[in-house]
């Protein structure tokens, strides 16, 4: 995983600032399971960094580290996947 999640955060920063000027608002919402294949430990570090920042989250270093041990033990074939909800909603143009 090497992606670049700026441009994430400014359609996230965008949408909230269109909904705070009333020209959307918000319709639906669903959420699907995701799962995440990631390819090396410094990349699982860098995800779950960027993703401690989307919240308030306390720091996951004891996760890191977790995960740094099991992949000490297993087999050179083992892969860090990690899973979990994806919002989506749906807005409605106002203006």
């Amino acid at each position: 995983m090497k992606e670049d999640l700026d441009d994430d955060r400014a359609a996230n920063a965008a949408v909230k600032t269109v909904i705070r000027q009333r020209l959307f608002r918000r319709t639906a919402f669903a959420s699907v399971d995701l799962r995440r294949h990631i390819g090396s430990l410094s990349a699982f570090r860098t995800w779950l960094e960027e993703f401690s920042t989307f919240g308030a989250f306390p720091p996951h270093e004891w996760m890191f580290q977790k995960v740094q041990a099991a992949l000490a033990e297993a087999s050179r074939s083992t892969k860090i996947v990690v899973r979990g909800p994806l919002e989506m909603r749906v807005l409605k143009k106002l203006a």
